[in-house]
């Protein structure tokens, strides 16, 4: 019989398809290594994968007015957006007082977020 691999005694052990409460072992530990399936955990390039909804989400970008009058006020503001959830870049400009997040996120709840740190408003539109 020689020596007996845990994935084998694991590869014997099936539940009966007739009761989900049996469990029935099946002495035949000399399975061949044809028996079992052999598939890559990871698909090749030539293997067409399904696009999921996370393909398809582009991510937002939201632009704050924020009241900013120096260096420190700035950092402040940045930090914050760093910590927030969903946010893949984002920019500070402390002369135009203009904050650009880009990423999968909500505007409102940016908004609301940043108003805690220093005031803040969405950019208006040029008309």
């Amino acid at each position: 019989m020689g020596k007996l691999s845990f994935g084998r005694v694991l590869d014997s052990l099936c539940l009966s398809p007739g009761s989900s409460s049996c469990l029935c072992v099946s002495n035949n530990y000399e399975t061949p290594d044809e028996y079992l399936e052999r598939k890559p955990l990871v698909a090749s390039e030539d293997d067409q994968v399904p696009q999921t909804l996370a393909f398809l989400i582009k991510p937002k970008m939201v632009v704050l007015k924020v009241s900013m009058h120096c260096n420190g006020c700035a950092r402040k503001v940045e930090k914050h957006i760093a910590k927030m959830e969903g946010v893949t870049s984002y920019q500070v400009d402390m002369e135009t007082k203009m904050v650009v997040v880009i990423g999968d996120i909500v505007p409102f709840e940016v908004l609301e977020s940043v108003s805690r740190v220093k005031n803040a408003e969405l950019w208006a539109a040029p008309s």
